[in-house]
């Protein structure tokens, strides 16, 4: 069934989120939002850059000849590659749509993989791509229209690819029949798939206009046909058909937790009434669909909300008002929601309840300069949670924030510029270990960056001065977030030291003599420069009190914050303390 009105004029206006299919609208000044989707033109096809790469910088991994939104999806494996996928849908000489995809591994300045995927039954067009990986297994899901042939139906409207050998060789799945459906009408569009919880189970969800979300999970392994013409598994509605306001098609997101206590899935989509179960008074929310434990005959994600055997615990129900820019992610954490908070013009963070079913818990805090956009949340095996945005939206930079206590207290840093304010369709992912990628699309060309939760933790800022009392060295410190802890070593070239040449000979073969002059620890928990003592050692009372006037001394700082350190090192001008003149 060709979807009529999913052309690039009938998308006027759709932005693209980075951790689901369709991204965050513009907002217009009266009558609700504005959704805006079309390509950009860019350059020529799957082109890979040359360019040097530090660890952690953006590297340019292709460009497209036109890429279609939502923009790129990244998968992160156990080893640390990233596998990023996207549609092409330049169609050079008429040709159709394409799925193209990158294995990058942490470091590397090409791809270790990359190449094409060619769809079943002449499809015309490519609507969305998602990557997932499941422990051995990549994953690529390719939301598809416009096709050709004897049976067009069997093979819409999601095509799958599976490959177990690290993104070397891609098999396509049913022959290349679809393997999920959620299609209510012409206008329903992709929203994201997900690993559900349980073994070898995945799972899809979709918006319509003027009506609700769908839902459909199928097997990881021999997934059965699951097509716009059959459909054996069949597919959940997540709405109430009695609600006054339907959701219809905002952009939205699914997130889940495959295994643990915590197991489930979550979709949440921005909102913008005034009135019935998904008012809000200031017009713009957040709405949630909540689903629990694995996926089984009797607790199943493809059974609607309020039926017997369902594995949806709430339907579609208001979480939020006054957020909009939502994100999803969950983990051994739990489910979390980040999103642009409208009325403090920060990014919050608002983690979800499994006990009561509820966003009952208080909202935290992830940025308190500015708000978001492309907003993407994501956990490790630990629990610690990330999230990457660009702050501040349009021409803002890309920002990576990250909490170890399960989104309670945050911290972060600027992972990329943006100088040019062309990065959009941002999204991540990361493993179990800690590895994350960003993936974006930028002035025609794919991009990709590694990350780790030290990222996100700046070093501690350092006076460049200090003074000392006899007895201790003040030096003022501050944190890049708080509470933290800061280790403080202190040095000094010792007696009998050298400079200039000398003494650089000296310090190559081990000789450099210094003084320690002393050590602290201490823990700051409010904002500010704070001035911290840091007791003299025996010997460097004694090397100070050979002094006067300045000295130059050595220090080593150490920040610790949410579990992770990162060191400073900064040369101060000590000013010692005039000496008393002898009667």
């Amino acid at each position: 069934m060709a979807r009529s009105g999913l052309g690039c004029d009938a998308f006027n206006g759709i932005e693209q989120r980075g951790s689901g299919m369709w991204r965050k609208p513009r907002r217009t000044a009266v009558g609700g939002p504005v959704w805006r989707i079309c390509g950009l033109a860019v350059v020529l096809a799957l082109t890979l850059s040359a360019s040097a790469l530090a660890a952690g910088k953006a590297v340019n991994i292709a460009s497209p000849l036109d890429i279609q939104p939502p923009g790129p999806s990244v998968a992160v494996d156990s080893t640390g590659n990233a596998i990023i996928g996207w549609a092409n849908d330049k169609d050079v000489g008429g040709a159709p749509d394409l799925v193209q995809y990158c294995v990058l591994p942490v470091g590397a300045t090409t791809c270790s993989h990359s190449g094409t995927l060619a769809t079943a039954g002449s499809t015309n067009h490519v609507d969305a791509v998602r990557v997932l990986s499941d422990g051995s297994t990549l994953v690529i899901l390719a939301d598809v229209f416009g096709v050709s042939g004897q049976t067009p139906a069997d093979y819409q409207p999601v095509q799958e690819w599976q490959s177990t050998d690290g993104g070397a060789t891609w098999a396509q799945q049913a022959n290349g029949f679809s393997v999920s459906n959620g299609i209510l009408g012409g206008d329903t569009v992709p929203v994201g798939g997900v690993i559900l919880p349980g073994t070898g189970e995945l799972g899809f969800g979709w918006v319509t206009a003027s009506g609700p979300p769908t839902f459909n999970a199928f097997p990881l392994a021999n997934a059965p046909e699951c097509s716009t013409v059959a459909c054996g598994t069949g597919f959940a509605t997540l709405q109430p058909s009695t609600d006054a306001d339907q959701l219809g098609n905002p952009p939205g997101n699914f997130a889940s937790i495959s295994a643990g206590a915590n197991g489930g899935v979550m979709g949440v989509w921005d909102t913008a009434e005034t009135t019935g179960p998904l008012g809000c008074p200031d017009t713009f929310g957040d709405a949630f669909v909540y689903g629990s434990g694995n996926q089984s005959t009797s607790n199943d994600y493809n059974v609607s909300p309020g039926q017997p055997d369902t594995a949806w615990r709430v339907p579609v129900t208001q979480a939020d008002c006054n957020l909009e820019y939502t994100a999803v992610g969950g983990g051994p954490s739990g489910f979390g929601v980040l999103a642009d908070d409208l009325a403090n013009k920060t990014v919050v963070y608002h983690r979800f309840d499994a006990a009561t079913d509820k966003f009952d818990t208080p909202l935290t805090t992830v940025n308190g300069t500015a708000g978001e956009l492309y907003p993407a949340v994501n956990q490790d095996g630990a629990g610690g949670v990330y999230a990457t945005y660009l702050l501040g939206g349009s021409l803002g930079k890309v920002e990576l924030s990250y909490s170890a206590d399960g989104g309670k207290t945050w911290a972060g840093a600027g992972l990329d510029s943006d100088s040019g304010g062309k990065i959009n369709d941002i999204e991540s992912s990361v493993n179990g270990g800690g590895q994350g990628w960003l993936a974006w699309f930028s002035n025609g060309s794919v991009f990709a960056q590694s990350f780790k939760a030290t990222d996100a933790i700046a070093p501690a800022s350092v006076g460049g001065g200090a003074t000392s009392n006899g007895s201790a060295v003040t030096v003022s410190v501050t944190c890049s977030a708080f509470p933290c802890t800061v280790t403080i070593t202190l040095t000094a070239p010792g007696p009998g030291s050298v400079s200039g040449h000398t003494a650089a000979v000296a310090a190559k073969k081990g000789k450099a003599k210094t003084v320690t002059l002393g050590k602290g620890k201490f823990s700051i928990t409010k904002k500010g420069a704070k001035k911290l003592a840091v007791k003299l050692s025996r010997a460097g009372k004694r090397f100070l009190a050979s002094k006067k006037g300045h000295v130059k001394i050595s220090g080593v700082f150490s920040e610790t914050v949410q579990k992770h350190t990162t060191q400073t090192k900064r040369t101060l001008t000590l000013k010692l303390p005039k000496r008393k003149a002898k009667k």
